[in-house]
């Protein structure tokens, strides 16, 4: 999946180039807050970040196509019944396909809304927390429960000692930004369509937990300069 990510953006680019329509190019970075949302999900934010470079290619006055490769780091805090306290990082490798509508303020100002989607393929993160194990002594007086830390990696088989989140992830996206001369001042959100983790959501409806399907959301206040 990551390679496919990176041919689809460099044909992207390829086809660009040959184009007669004005193309330039721009790097973005953003901080913000990422968590999750979906059927009985009470996550808390945690920070989030990202980096990419992008391609502007002009349509014409209004219409911009906007592809964009970036590196994204999103994830939340949450509190799961049999589970425990969990800080869950996720690394994705990301390409959203955005058609931004812009408009022109003055001789060097300019505003524009995009929307469009994404796809993402998760490339490392780890989730780490404390799980509460329930224990019961022989007389029934005495019962309680312990707690131990972990730390697993956020992707792959939880029968292999790892979290269980899927590695792709899609969604939509959405922008806006305010451009003076070369410099991009913006706000982005982006919302998944995917639920994150089907092994856990298993594992706790087979423990008679109702269902619980976290997908992804975060926003992120973005700095860029285009070429």
């Amino acid at each position: 999946m990551k390679q496919t990510i990176l041919t689809v953006f460099f044909a992207i680019i390829a086809l660009g180039a040959t184009a007669q329509s004005p193309i330039s190019f721009q790097v973005k970075a953003g901080v913000g807050t990422s968590n999750f949302y979906g059927e009985n999900v009470e996550s808390d934010t945690r920070i989030a970040y990202k980096v990419g470079v992008g391609m502007n290619y002009e349509l014409n006055r209004t219409w911009v196509f906007q592809p964009s490769l970036n590196f994204v780091s999103i994830g939340a805090r949450e509190d799961i019944e049999y589970v425990g306290k969990a800080n869950m990082n996720e690394l994705y490798i990301q390409l959203p396909v955005m058609m931004a509508a812009r408009l022109n303020l003055g001789k060097n100002y300019s505003a524009s809304l995009s929307a469009g989607p994404y796809i993402a393929y998760g490339v490392g993160g780890k989730t780490s927390g404390e799980m509460q194990e329930q224990y019961d002594y022989s007389s029934s007086v005495h019962h309680g429960s312990k707690g131990y830390r972990f730390r697993l990696d956020t992707f792959g088989n939880l029968i292999d000692d790892k979290m269980g989140n899927k590695r792709f992830d899609a969604g939509l996206m959405f922008g806006l930004n305010i451009e003076y001369h070369r410099f991009i001042f913006g706000a982005e959100l982006q919302l998944g369509l995917i639920k994150v983790n089907d092994q856990l959501d298993n594992l706790l409806q087979n423990s008679g937990i109702e269902t619980f399907s976290p997908k992804n959301l975060a926003s992120f206040f973005t700095v860029g300069y285009r070429f």
